[in-house]
């Protein structure tokens, strides 16, 4: 196992994925009929846990859950034990560990069970030990993450992955082979002499690599080791080791939206759910997937039943174009996210609840709550409602129909309790202070994954310490964008700073960034 080593030579940044998160493990395995550990009491293990930075921000948001962190890396487990003594973590443990060598008698067992990037990158022994520990560790309704290059679209990556290799193979130090690995790609993209497939391959991966960290580069596309599967192979290992699929991490890669008819008719005629999902891959391209899966004795129920909707937390950014809706029957209203995705509905009752959804984002909501508003607002507009048992049917069926093709509403069964006021000396959570200084990314405290992608932002980031009032820091930012170097549009900037503030301000409280 020497090339996992490398992992000491050029470590993972800090990174985490929210698919992972207990909360979303636990929606899913309920949906499909599982009973799984509550998030915020269970028991957690990352395989491959690099610097920690995952579990890290898991661990903050669900102090009353345990986690267990495993990697062979010393700096990633150094880094982690770091991390987790600077933010007084008590309930996050992390061993640096050759997965060959994990037992039962050592680590007991677990709620959730997590391999992010780990799978496909190491060699054939340890996948199989991998897929042993899962059924070894596993609690009876236990659910297992694992990501995993796949079939048809790795074939793209592994050419171009393959090219980079032959390049840089007299290489030895891993930034140097980064630096030259991506600039003859470059080259190659712009100066091959196919004008067709080849050329466009080459283009898409320069892209891709345009937004990639150096270590990311080193260890998925550089290493000698990449393993992509059919899932139809990869739902067959699970099959070896007593474990069955359960479902995609997001709910909605399992949907068809963006399909056409013809693709969507000719998934429908299949009755088994693997080779659905295989052919969905098929017609999609999908070059990566996220797992989740379960003991096999274990009887799910498929597909997800409307009704359990009561049982969950629903949450969405949906508002209406316009800025009010007219709920109305037969009334199209036109409603967009935060990301600007658009929808359109008529139906009054699921008009209504996009309209609260929206009002209370990012909050969830408990579905009968959702209901029970949603008919209070109609109620008040003076619109009549025949049977409204039958209607809250039908708004269960559309939301559940918005969970499993879309990203527009989601599900959980736990969110973290953070406040969402604007103190008038604003301070950034603890947890997002440290994201902040290695990654793009932070954990809000109601568990949302929220990218700062300008300086301004982050500046200001950084500046609400809870020591400074917004005048304050309307003086502080006014200085850094005047100071600041390459930074476009200043005048326009500094024009509209004062409400730039206030919306970001606003917008920051109500996403729960800042702590009470």
């Amino acid at each position: 196992m020497e090339h996992t080593f490398s992992y000491d030579r050029l470590p993972y940044p800090s990174k985490f994925f929210v698919q992972t998160f207990p909360d979303r493990l636990a929606t899913n395995a309920t949906l499909f009929g599982m009973e799984p550990a509550h998030p915020a009491t269970c028991r957690v293990l990352e395989l491959g846990c690099g610097n920690g930075s995952n579990l890290i921000a898991q661990a903050y948001l669900m102090p009353e859950a345990s986690f267990v962190g495993v990697d062979l890396a010393k700096v990633h487990i150094d880094d982690a034990k770091a991390a987790a003594v600077e933010l007084g973590l008590k309930n996050v443990e992390f061993r640096q560990m050759d997965v060959m060598e994990m037992s039962r008698a050592d680590f007991g067992t677990f709620d959730y069970i997590t391999a992010h990037g780990l799978f496909s990158w190491v060699p054939e022994p340890v996948r199989g030990r991998v897929l042993e520990l899962f059924r070894e560790l596993l609690n009876d309704q236990g659910v297992g993450y694992i990501s995993y290059s796949a079939f048809p679209g790795a074939y793209h990556r592994q050419m171009s992955q393959s090219i980079l290799r032959l390049h840089t193979r007299r290489m030895q130090d891993p930034n140097e082979r980064v630096k030259s690995a991506l600039s003859f790609l470059s080259l190659l993209a712009e100066n091959t002499s196919d004008g067709g497939v080849y050329r466009a391959i080459l283009k898409q991966e320069t892209e891709r690599h345009s937004r990639h960290h150096a270590a990311d580069v080193f260890h998925d596309d550089l290493s000698e080791i990449n393993q992509a599967y059919y899932f139809s192979e990869f739902s067959a290992l699970l099959e070896n080791n007593g474990l069955q699929f359960l479902s995609e991490a997001e709910l909605h890669a399992m949907g068809t939206q963006g399909l056409s008819q013809e693709a969507r008719r000719f998934l429908a005629d299949l009755e088994d759910h693997i080779e659905r999902e295989q052919y969905l891959d098929l017609f999609r391209g999908r070059i990566f997937r996220q797992t989740l899966f379960c003991r096999s004795e274990i009887s799910l129920r498929r597909p997800p039943e409307p009704e359990l909707l009561d049982r969950f937390l629903v949450s969405s950014s949906l508002s209406p174009r316009n800025g009010k809706a007219d709920l109305s029957p037969k009334k199209v209203e036109t409603f967009l996210s935060s990301s600007n995705v658009s929808m359109q509905v008529d139906q009054p009752l699921a008009k209504a609840a996009l309209l609260h959804l929206g009002s209370r984002w990012a909050r969830a909501v408990p579905f009968p709550e959702l209901a029970r508003t949603s008919m209070e607002m109609l109620e008040q507009e003076q619109i009549e409602i025949d049977d409204p048992e039958k209607q809250v049917e039908i708004l269960r069926k559309i939301t559940l129909q918005l969970v499993t093709n879309s990203n527009l509403v989601e599900l959980r069964l736990f969110q973290p309790d953070g406040p969402t006021e604007l103190n008038p000396k604003p301070k950034v959570n603890r947890l997002a202070r440290w994201q902040m200084k290695n990654a793009e990314h932070i954990t809000t405290l109601l568990g949302l994954d929220m990218k700062i992608d300008d300086k301004v932002s982050h500046r200001l980031s950084e500046l609400m310490d809870g020591t400074r009032t917004r005048n304050a820091l309307l003086d502080e930012i006014g200085k850094f964008i005047r100071s600041a170097h390459g930074l476009d549009g200043k005048r326009e900037l500094l024009r509209t700073l004062p409400e730039w503030l206030d919306d970001s301000l606003n917008e920051l409280a109500r996403l729960g960034v800042f702590e009470a």
